[in-house]
C-alpha cells in the first residue's frame, strides 16, 4: 500500500482533465515491451476517484485478477490549487486473505512446535505471481506526478 498527497496548481476541472487525457500525459515517454499503460480514471461522488491501469499491447491478456491495482482518492479544490490525496493498493482481497493463511500458518508453528515452510513459499509465490501488477504502482505514480509536473508547466507559461 502506498500513501499519495499531490497538490496541483489547476483547478479540480482542469486536473480531472488532464488526468483522463493518457496521450497528453505519456507524450514522449517510452515504454519497454511489456506493454503500455492506460489509466482509466472513473470518478465518483463527493470527488471521490479511481484511478486503475490496464496494460495495452502484451502477447498476454491483463484482467486485474481479484481487483488488480488501483489508486482510490479523493480529488479537492481550494485557494485554485487542487488536491489529491489517496491510496495505492494491489490485489487487496488476495492479499487479506494470505495475510490470513500466514498469520494461521506461524501460529500452527508454535502450537505444533516445529517449523513449517509453508508461509515463506506463500511469500514467494505472491511475489511471482503478483510481479507485474505491483509494478503498476509505480505506473499509476509516475503517471500522477508527471500530471503534475505538467501543471506546473503550463502555469509557468502563462
Amino acid at each position: 500500500m502506498k500513501f499519495i498527497n499531490l497538490t496541483f496548481p489547476a483547478s479540480r476541472d482542469e486536473v480531472l482533465e488532464l488526468i483522463k487525457n493518457n496521450d497528453e500525459v505519456n507524450h514522449g515517454v517510452r515504454f519497454d515491451s511489456r506493454g503500455k499503460p492506460l489509466m482509466k480514471i472513473k470518478e465518483r461522488k463527493n470527488g471521490k476517484i479511481r484511478i486503475t491501469c490496464e496494460m495495452l499491447g502484451r502477447p498476454t491478456k491483463d484482467n486485474g485478477f481479484l481487483v488488480g491495482t488501483y489508486f482510490s482518492g479523493k480529488l479537492t479544490e481550494k485557494d485554485g490549487e487542487a488536491r489529491l490525496k489517496g491510496y495505492l493498493v494491489t490485489a487487496p482481497i488476495y492479499h487479506a486473505i494470505l495475510i490470513g493463511f500466514f498469520v494461521w500458518f506461524v501460529i500452527q508453528c508454535f502450537i505444533v512446535g516445529g517449523f513449517s515452510p509453508v508461509p515463506p513459499l506463500l511469500v514467494l509465490f505472491d511475489v511471482l505471481l503478483f510481479k507485474d501488477e505491483f509494478k503498476k504502482q509505480g505506473y499509476i505514480t509516475r503517471y500522477l506526478y508527471r500530471a503534475v509536473r505538467i501543471l506546473r508547466e503550463r502555469k509557468k507559461n502563462y
